[in-house]
């Protein structure tokens, strides 16, 4: 770990050198091990994956600066801004991917004795948790806003009394798992016990806990209630339609996420923890319990004991999830203009911020698709 460069890069110079051998030697003896191909085929299915990720990404935040450049340029009045959802997510999610192509450069295994084994073997493992705490803060960061935001409006069109209670448990909840997320990575790398990985992933399953119910009252209750408010016969223009469906799409895709986690993580962190020990075991093998584990790099795929395999489940949910985020950008920015939200209310606040936030996005659907201008229903 305090080894120079150059003494360093010659090092894995040659275990890679050695590993290649050992991967020619493994195909001349009747080809790779099933998990080694299948944890290859994973990574190349996640490089060919980046390029679309990350134009989606560029191209969302050019669509938005061009929409709105338009809209300014011929004195319509709002329209260009986008909601706060979209303003904030859109954001959130092209540094989120910026975060997940650093950590896919040289991307890491899991393994059955508890080792991350790498691709390349080449990135310390400081560098590698600052940007997984990066990519989930921005990952988890959105969705909030996000489910946030669409539970505002849609309880202020519909003149419900706004959840508080709900609002105040995201919000918390959300606070406190990222503070835990990043407070369990600095103790992985400051203990290098394998115990804190499994931590990790179970307080980000108390957050996708409460957002599973929050997206399930979105569908179960909030939705249908918009829906059967909707004038009847009325022609409506297209942004409301789109708007519902837009609340109705990112509930399924994040629920869907939602439950993915619910169900994996526990299982990954209960083997880990209960049955394997990870406690008392080393997260970096070439070190000790309780050293700072932070400047080592992890092994590659093929230095391991007889009898262990990569688990390739984690990488099957972060393709899960990275491509359940570009869906989700794709079809918010690539809807057309007839679909965005028409105008502004008066007053500079919404302008000020460059957004349209839950208050006025509510008032403006209930007037339009309930054709209700009062605050109150009598």
């Amino acid at each position: 770990a305090s080894c120079s460069p150059s003494l360093w890069f010659r090092t894995r110079r040659a275990e890679g050198s050695e590993s290649a051998g050992m991967d020619l030697a493994m195909q001349s003896a009747g080809g790779l091990p099933w998990d080694v191909i299948v944890a290859r085929g994973l990574y190349g299915v996640h490089m060919l994956s980046m390029p679309c990720w990350v134009a989606a990404s560029a191209w969302s935040l050019w669509k938005r600066r061009d929409i709105r450049a338009e809209y300014g340029s011929s004195k319509i009045v709002g329209g260009g801004l986008p909601t706060r959802a979209e303003y904030f997510s859109i954001r959130l999610l092209a540094l989120y991917t910026v975060m997940d192509a650093l950590r896919a450069m040289d991307l890491c295994f899991d393994s059955t004795d508890g080792v991350c084994r790498a691709v390349w073997g080449f990135v310390p493992w400081w560098f590698r948790c600052a940007v997984w705490v990066a990519r989930d803060l921005a990952l988890l960061g959105s969705i909030g806003s996000n489910l946030s935001f669409h539970l505002g409006w849609t309880y202020e069109a519909l003149e419900w009394e706004q959840p508080r209670t709900l609002q105040m448990v995201m919000h918390g909840t959300l606070g406190i798992v990222l503070c835990a997320i990043a407070a369990a990575f600095w103790a992985l790398m400051a203990t290098n016990r394998q115990s804190w990985q499994a931590w990790a992933c179970m307080f980000v399953v108390g957050l996708n806990a409460v957002w599973a119910y929050t997206n399930f009252v979105l569908l179960k209750h909030v939705v249908p209630a918009i829906e059967s408010r909707i004038q009847a016969g009325k022609l409506l223009p297209a942004w409301v339609g789109a708007a519902v469906e837009e609340v109705r799409v990112a509930a399924k895709l994040v629920i869907i996420a939602d439950l993915a986690i619910l169900v994996l993580f526990p299982i990954i962190a209960f083997e880990r923890v209960v049955l394997r020990g990870a406690h008392e075991k080393a997260f970096y093998p070439g070190m000790g319990l309780n050293e700072w584990a932070g400047n080592a790099v992890p092994p590659l795929m093929m230095q391991r004991p007889d009898g262990v395999l990569l688990n390739p489940v984690l990488e099957v949910v972060e393709l899960l999830i990275g491509w359940l985020q570009c869906i989700y950008v794709l079809r918010v920015c690539g809807a057309c203009i007839s679909t965005r939200v028409p105008c502004n209310p008066p007053g500079d606040a919404v302008i000020h911020h460059g957004y349209i936030d839950e208050a006025t996005m509510g008032s403006l659907f209930r007037s339009v698709a309930f054709g209700v201008t009062c605050k109150k229903l009598q």
